[in-house]
């Protein structure tokens, strides 16, 4: 059945549609930047993914570009909904932002805290977020993302050893104009954004926009009567656009976001006999069955019994100003931000439970923990006017960021924790990337970034349970300087059809594992920096006169230095979590997109990719809960070497199409499309747990509607997410208190469940 289904599926995409997988944009916007309409082909859209605009099929990267129409066709207004839309792209989420990891090729972030950086970059117009949760909050007036796979290090700096996501807000238009969306689903989310925009003068453009989104929550607590996975979100922007001289452009942007949420995970496995939070050799810990009473445990597990609910809250600010000199020669552009974040965790039911896990303490264990991050950064950069023969871009950066976390576990005896840290870290980097033009069909790319940081860390901790730093504050500063560079050869067959070959090196820096044990020695000496070599191949064309469009990548990337951490319940009850250099890591596959329009009206998007993420050497690796010796475990250690990495589907594919159709008598045109995702099986455990792994699964979504035939000024559709209401998990993981093995949480997205809904949007002309 499950076959059939994917069969149906596929079937039906190729005979509707969606617009938009890294080539697409219809005419609905007039903010877009192409220059080719659809009536005339596949349009061309213009990317950023060097800093500078160029066509996306002269890029020599890989990169998946998703342009505003594309986005509100499919409903995609977060970072975790584009994974939807690009196979390379999966996210591993938790019930808290700062244990989610954002992964392209199969290569993300595996350790978690304040002084480890990620290993994709979230960049908002041209702002590299210092936290990766922080890219969780609500997005709203999008002109487009873009998703660059493989190392980006000597144009977007160190923290971006395994890829970019670029995020393009709207600019200002000239002439007056205003737009509403709105929808609405049967599982009562309401979302509501609206935009002005205009020019009150010639050399003044302002606009402004704001969003609101309210989800009820989708999984039910049986011991409270409340529903949690509920979310609410309120975000704005201002830019203002000014050109006092018609040499200086400037731009100020103030962004503001707040998202309040009360996630949590649910019970997939739990063994008749399955205990939590044994305490040393006397208390075997508590006995789970009670908690289960009326749950229906499995994968399709939409209820929890527990006596304290999550409350997350998210506030995120980002200013900033960019201004731009036309020198004649080149631009001269200065892009100063600010950046604040503030995260507030209270009452996680560490326990996933309403059982008194700890004696005399009827509450269970519960974790509450602060976060305030922020952030200055300036960049100078130098981008050379013309084509050819040579063109360059030249640029200093330097940031100064610093994090600050509470975190406390309340319970009574050994398992309780409460410990504060902070880290900082001062970036100094000069970096540069320019082209020469070999002939007037062959182009060779170079470029280079040097990068100086520093950083500190302190650290003290006030529970007994805390293994260190119990007298006084630790203390720890180090600092590093490292070199990464590209090279890329570009041929142009035609003028259509390019092929290149390049390579790359990244890095992400080095780190402080602060969390519940850290001692003086963890902050004497940093997890060592994590460095990629990336080598790539690709084609871009455009045939059957713009009808048909073609981008294959073939990849090879070795990672050595790998950071990840490891989670262990130790003898007293309490959870010690541990930061390492894994070893060498290697990710190859093949990538695939295609846009295809083969009648007017119609348009077919495929996108595909094939990725071999493995672990080459881990020969230390510490053993996954509950493993024996039959299964490899050897004094606390197995070899993890050969393994596959988490979170890493080999296969993963989206089939879309879009047909529109004006309808004879009517006033309005019509439009039907569909989404097909399907991905592979994946393993969620990094040290291999084999029961923490997911089969494959396909997800449907569709739409139709109707739209105003005559420049777009209304458009209303009917859509149905996940249609064969096919659940999943978007982590696994074993139970916190768990020393044994006989549990298995989930963390269950609100997609898991089929839902429909209706969309609207209204707009000037």
């Amino acid at each position: 059945m499950r076959h059939i289904k994917g069969f149906m599926s596929s079937g039906a995409v190729l005979a509707l549609a969606v617009s938009g997988q890294a080539f697409g944009q219809d005419q609905r916007s007039s903010d877009a930047m192409v220059s080719t309409s659809e009536a005339d082909g596949i349009e061309e859209i213009v990317v950023t993914a060097q800093k500078r605009e160029q066509r996306l099929q002269d890029v020599p990267v890989a990169v998946s570009a998703l342009t505003s129409d594309a986005l509100e066709d499919r409903g995609i207004k977060d970072v975790v909904d584009v994974q939807r839309a690009v196979p390379a792209l999966t996210i591993t989420q938790s019930q808290n932002p700062q244990n989610s990891s954002i992964n392209l090729r199969g290569i993300g972030t595996f350790a978690f805290g304040i002084g480890i950086e990620p290993a994709v970059s979230i960049v908002v117009d041209d702002v590299a977020l210092l936290q990766q949760a922080q890219a969780f909050n609500g997005l709203g007036d999008l002109e487009r993302v873009e998703v660059l796979r493989g190392p980006q290090g000597t144009l977007f700096g160190k923290n971006a050893s395994a890829g970019v996501i670029n995020i393009a807000t709207k600019a200002p238009t000239s002439e007056l104009s205003a737009a509403l969306n709105s929808s609405y689903t049967s599982d009562d989310q309401f979302r509501l954004e609206g935009v002005v925009s205009g020019g009150p003068a010639e050399w003044l453009k302002v606009r402004a926009s704001a969003f609101y989104n309210n989800k009820e929550g989708y999984i039910d607590n049986l011991t409270t009567g409340h529903s949690l996975g509920a979310s609410e979100t309120i975000g704005g922007r201002l830019r203002v656009d000014v050109e006092p001289t018609s040499t200086l452009d400037i731009s100020l942007a103030a962004a503001y976001s707040r998202d309040t949420s009360n996630p949590t995970r649910t019970w997939r496995y739990a063994a008749p006999d399955a205990r939590i939070f044994p305490i040393g050799r006397i208390n075997p810990g508590s006995l789970i069955a009670p908690a289960l009473t009326g749950l229906d445990v499995g994968p399709d597990n939409f209820q929890v019994r527990q006596n304290s609910e999550q409350q997350l809250d998210s506030r995120q600010e980002i200013y900033s100003a960019r201004a731009t000199l036309d020198l004649g020669f080149a631009n001269l552009s200065s892009i100063t931000s600010w950046q604040s974040w503030r995260f507030n965790q209270q009452n996680d039911d560490a326990d996933y439970t309403d059982l008194p896990v700890v004696a005399f303490r009827t509450g269970g264990i519960v974790q509450n923990s602060t976060t305030y991050s922020r952030e200055f950064a300036e960049e100078m950069r130098l981008t050379s006017h013309g084509s050819g023969p040579i063109t360059y871009m030249l640029g200093l950066y330097y940031a100064n960021g610093r994090s600050n976390r509470t975190f406390e576990r309340l319970a009574l005896g050994p398992g309780a924790s409460q410990w504060t840290g902070a880290t900082g870290t001062k970036r100094y980097s000069v970096f540069g990337q320019g082209t020469y033009d070999l002939s007037s069909s062959t182009h060779v790319d170079i470029g280079a970034r040097w990068n100086r940081e520093d950083i500190d860390a302190r650290y003290f901790a006030t529970a007994p349970s805390s293994s260190g730093c119990l007298t006084s504050v630790c203390n720890g500063e180090n600092s590093d300087d490292q070199i990464t560079y590209k090279a890329a050869l570009r041929q142009d067959l035609n003028q259509d059809v390019m092929v290149y070959a390049s390579y790359a090196t990244g890095y992400k820096g080095q780190g402080y594992d602060l969390g519940t044990g850290a001692t003086q020695e963890a902050l004497d000496n940093p997890v060592r920096p994590e460095h990629s070599k990336a080598y790539e191949v690709g084609l871009k064309g455009t045939f059957l006169n713009r009808k048909l469009q073609v981008n294959l990548t073939g990849f090879w990337t070795d990672y050595v230095d790998f950071q990840a951490q490891s989670a262990k319940v130790l003898e007293n009850g309490s959870l010690e979590f541990k930061l390492n250099n894994v070893g060498k890591l290697r990710t190859r596959g093949i990538e695939a997109d295609v846009a295809v329009m083969p009648v007017r009206g119609l348009r077919i998007d495929g996108s595909a990719s094939y990725t071999d993420a493995k672990i080459i050497s881990f020969p230390a690796a510490g053993c996954y809960t509950g493993q024996t010796a039959a299964q490899g475990c050897v004094n606390g250690t197995q070899n993890l070497s050969g393994s596959n990495l988490s979170n890493a589907p080999k296969f993963k594919y989206a089939v879309s199409g879009n047909y529109e159709t004006t309808l004879p008598g009517l006033p309005f045109d019509g439009f039907i499309q569909a989404d097909w995702v399907h991905q592979s099986s994946v393993q969620f455990d990094l040290l291999g747990n084999p029961a923490l792994r997911q089969d494959g699964y396909g997800i449907l979504n569709g739409s139709i509607g109707i739209q105003d035939g005559d420049g777009g000024r209304y458009r209303v559709s009917l859509f149905v997410n996940n249609l064969f209401d096919k659940s999943y998990a978007a982590s696994l993981a074993v139970a916190q208190g768990d020393s044994v093995g006989n549990t298995v949480t989930q963390v269950l997205p609100r997609d898991a469940q089929r839902y429909f809904g209706v969309r609207m949007s209204l707009r000037t002309r």
